[in-house]
């Protein structure tokens, strides 16, 4: 998944620090990440993605952007965002997509272009105080911003949400009910999916995520897996559940394109080298072991893992 990125360690502790020439330097506009493409990749973006470089501050020789806020640190290299609105690229670096960057090469790049992204995104919804709308200003010595009028402090939010594999395997039978959104740019099957609503657990978002979706009253949830997903500002949590009742799907067509019960056999290959994505983790791992998946999870907490 994307935050796996090998031996490097991810350490998102902020630092009070000065920024040196070999540090990396996160710029963002209109929703591309400033990078520099070194190689092509093939026709497979899961498999070969292009590969990339993000700018250090010594590629931009005098003129350093300002407003630089320390991010984090991958191994040994420390990253910063740059606040202010535009930058001097270097030559050869251009804005891309961050929905390009999830297929591209090197690993913890990638991890560092997406999550920085989220902080950028989170410093500059927050230049104005939500309560007074006084203008902001970073704290000193930790990961915040402060009010200087009101005294409001203002830490970063995360959005909690599920995904679910909802699964029929009574009896012989072993299949997977899987979706396709309307109006996205891709056209991959998923599974269903969606965001925690105030004063609910987790196992509730499931169940009504998958009533709400396809129709379907759901049991036993069993905690997989949880991922950053910082595309969407979220923390994803992993959940297996089994239908109950009546299997009868019925179709959100507001939010869906489709929905429809796959077996193991009728599974497309289209998510087998997906290496960024829980969906795509889950949506495999179906294909190969179908009903063990209803084991729980060594990971899993008791509370979690506790049928309902």
């Amino acid at each position: 998944m994307i935050q796996e990125i090998g031996e490097h360690v991810f350490c998102n502790e902020y630092v009070v620090c000065e920024p040196a020439a070999g540090d990396y330097m996160l710029h963002y506009r209109d929703r591309g990440c400033l990078t520099r493409v070194t190689g092509a990749g093939g026709a497979d973006a899961w498999t070969a993605g292009d590969v990339f470089e993000l700018p250090r501050l010594r590629d931009f020789g005098d003129k350093a952007p300002d407003q630089l806020v320390y991010a984090f640190a991958i191994g040994e290299q420390r990253f910063w965002i740059a606040l202010c609105d535009e930058v001097c690229a270097p030559e050869g670096f251009a804005y891309e997509a961050i929905s390009w960057l999830r297929y591209a090469e090197p690993a913890e790049l990638l991890f560092a272009a997406v999550t920085g992204s989220q902080l950028d995104r989170w410093y500059r919804d927050n230049r104005f105080c939500p309560r007074c709308g006084h203008a902001t200003e970073l704290g000193p010595r930790s990961r915040e911003v402060v009010c200087p009028e009101c005294a409001k402090i203002t830490y970063p939010k995360i959005c909690p949400g599920i995904i679910c594999g909802v699964v029929d395997c009574e009896g012989e039978t072993e299949r997977i009910a899987l979706t396709r959104y309307n109006g996205r740019t891709t056209a991959l099957w998923a599974l269903v999916a969606g965001f925690t609503e105030i004063g609910e657990p987790l196992e509730d978002t499931v169940r009504r995520e998958v009533m709400e979706e396809i129709g379907l009253k759901v049991k036993n949830p069993r905690f997989y897996k949880s991922q950053p997903w910082s595309f969407s500002d979220t923390l994803l949590v992993g959940f297996w559940a089994e239908v109950d009742g009546d299997p009868t799907i019925r179709v959100d067509h507001e939010e869906l394109k489709e929905a429809r019960w796959f077996t193991r056999d009728e599974m497309t290959l289209e998510r087998a080298d997906d290496r960024v994505s829980l969906t795509g983790e889950m949506i495999e791992q179906f294909r190969l072991r179908g009903r063990e998946v209803l084991v729980v999870s060594p990971g899993a907490s008791a509370v979690l893992a506790t049928e309902q």
